[in-house]
């Protein structure tokens, strides 16, 4: 594999390409399908997933066989990305977002979010991923800011 830049892009162009990579991740998803999945991560030994509340996948045989089971068992799922930031690192990035899901359960449409991370490496002048991390949101979240040391004791 090589992850050398190739040619050169810009900043912007760079966290363009990675968002759309990211979006490819999640057509993939959305339409059940495991090649679609499989062409955007790297499918190397060393990928990591973390689905929320699995434990962690290592090598990309676990991470095809984890998403095999989750089409198998999907009937329908959208994806709604939000609040999404792209950080490039020359030929390694770094895309954090909110997934807004929509799932059907029991004739219910569920809305469901999830805090994900995915590190991409640009191997071959492609972005592939090497690492998702998804981790539920509580939807009922709140942190009380301390306004002083004497609040905390």
């Amino acid at each position: 594999m090589d992850y050398s830049l190739g040619d050169p892009m810009s900043s912007a162009d760079a966290a363009d390409a990675v968002a759309e990579a990211n979006e490819r991740f999640y057509q993939a998803f959305e339409a059940l399908d495991l090649d679609l999945m499989a062409a955007v991560w790297a499918r190397r030994l060393d990928d990591v997933c973390i689905h929320p509340g699995w434990e962690i996948l290592e090598g990309w045989p676990a991470i095809r066989d984890s998403w095999a089971a989750i089409f198998a068992n999907t009937s329908y799922m959208r994806f709604e990305p939000s609040d999404v930031e792209v950080e490039v690192f020359g030929v390694c990035a770094r895309l954090t977002c909110v997934e807004n899901i929509f799932s059907v359960a029991g004739g219910h449409t569920i809305h469901s979010q999830v805090a994900c991370t995915n590190l991409f490496l640009l191997i071959d002048g492609e972005w592939r991923i090497a690492l998702h991390h998804g981790s539920p949101i509580s939807s009922a979240h709140h942190v009380a800011r301390i306004e002083s040391e004497e609040e905390v004791n």
